[in-house]
């Protein structure tokens, strides 16, 4: 039997009888002491919890700023990449972007032969783009008036190439005048072959710069 520290040798005891086992000072600290640690592991756990997220938010920033300054870089190559696209000429145009217009398509004559009819245009065309070109094609598109309406029968259709020389390109120092026969059957209109009874249509399809 110990004796407590107030200096008392008289155990305690619990109603029934049994004695009363006291935690000790030592025991209390020691029960404490345990406390305090799990907590500081949980505040540990916590903090690097806390830790990691602000380690996962800088490294997010840094790799936001890595990728924003990956685009930048990314942003001017392609701005350089641009720019030589600029210079240099490219093997072929789109319609859109050669800078081609039809300014013009007027009907020369229409003559009849073999069962055949033959619509003769002349078109007249600007370079308002940025390129001189060595090759142009036009799809050009022919239809019939009947007398009395307005409305237009599409009869037949053909594909013009023009090309130029180094010596003679086209350029935008003037517009260039083509001339374009369709040729398509008889039997496709009953209109008589007068210039004033047709009409076409012409469109550029592919240019190529020298």
């Amino acid at each position: 039997m110990s004796s407590d520290r107030d200096g008392s040798n008289r155990p305690d005891t619990h109603r029934s009888g049994r004695p009363i086992r006291r935690a000790s000072r030592r025991g209390v600290i020691a029960l404490g002491a345990t406390g305090l640690l799990a907590g500081c592991l949980v505040t540990s756990e916590e903090e690097s919890s806390d830790t990691r997220q602000t380690d996962d938010g800088a490294s997010g920033d840094g790799s936001d700023g890595g990728g924003g300054g990956s685009s930048e870089d990314g942003g001017s190559e392609g701005d350089s990449g641009s720019d030589d696209a600029d210079e240099s000429t490219p093997d072929e145009v789109g319609p859109d972007g050669s800078g081609l217009v039809v300014t013009d398509a007027t009907v020369l004559g229409v003559n009849e032969g073999g069962g055949r009819t033959t619509v003769r245009a002349r078109l007249t065309v600007e370079n308002a783009g940025r390129f001189e070109y060595g090759v142009v094609e036009f799809r050009v598109d022919a239809y019939a008036t009947p007398a009395g309406t307005d409305e237009r029968e599409a009869v037949g259709f053909e594909y013009d190439t023009e090309r130029f020389t180094g010596d003679d390109r086209f350029d935008g120092s003037r517009p260039r005048r083509f001339t374009v026969e369709i040729t398509f059957p008889d039997d496709r209109t009953n209109v008589r072959p007068d210039p004033d009874r047709y009409a076409v249509d012409a469109a550029v399809r592919r240019a190529e710069p020298i």
